[in-house]
């Protein structure tokens, strides 16, 4: 009786091995590819308003966006100097299939995290989430407009401390040196 039921847990065993192998792996889906759009190397400037988050001033940076974990994500690397100094940042962005929203979560050298959804009107994307810095959070909403070839885009973003009375952050103009 033990060999029958061993025989038959291998053979269970083999058919589920088996029903695995025949499924395909899963692959990025037309959401996901919106993702590509930010794909390559990119110089930006920003002008940035005095807020809670740094001074007034202008900076200059760059960023390399790449395609990751299948294709699923895109991981974004940047610096920039400006007013407040050096900064590095990493950001990564997916798809949130169930709640039918992309989304980025930042993290920077000055100790700031970010968590963003948005999303993808043709040229435009919308945006809105927070931003800490330190023992304070920040809400967080802008809008980015694409060039018609996805070569550029404009930033314009805004920070509110209550979610009701909204400041401008920053103007940001980034252009894409390579495509990717």
């Amino acid at each position: 009786m033990k060999r029958f039921v061993l025989l038959a847990g291998f053979v269970a065993s083999l058919s589920a091995m088996a029903l695995q192998a025949e499924t395909p792996a899963p692959k990025p889906g037309p959401e996901h590819q919106k993702l590509n759009v930010w794909v390559g190397d990119w110089t930006y400037e920003t002008e940035a308003q005095a807020t809670p988050l740094g001074p007034a001033g202008k900076s200059a940076g760059k960023m390399t966006v790449r395609p990751i974990l299948g294709g699923f994500f895109v991981e974004f690397r940047g610096e920039e100097a400006g007013p407040a100094g050096p900064i590095q940042w990493v950001e990564v962005d997916g798809y949130d299939a169930l709640n039918k929203t992309h989304a980025w979560n930042g993290f920077g050298s000055d100790g700031s995290v970010s968590s963003v959804t948005y999303s993808f009107d043709g040229t435009t994307v919308k945006y809105s989430g927070t931003v800490t810095l330190g023992d304070k959070q920040y809400k967080l909403r802008g809008t980015a407009v694409f060039s018609a070839d996805f070569s550029s885009w404009n930033e314009k973003r805004e920070i509110s401390a209550d979610g009701k009375t909204w400041i401008p952050n920053f103007q940001t103009k980034a252009t894409k040196s390579t495509k990717k």
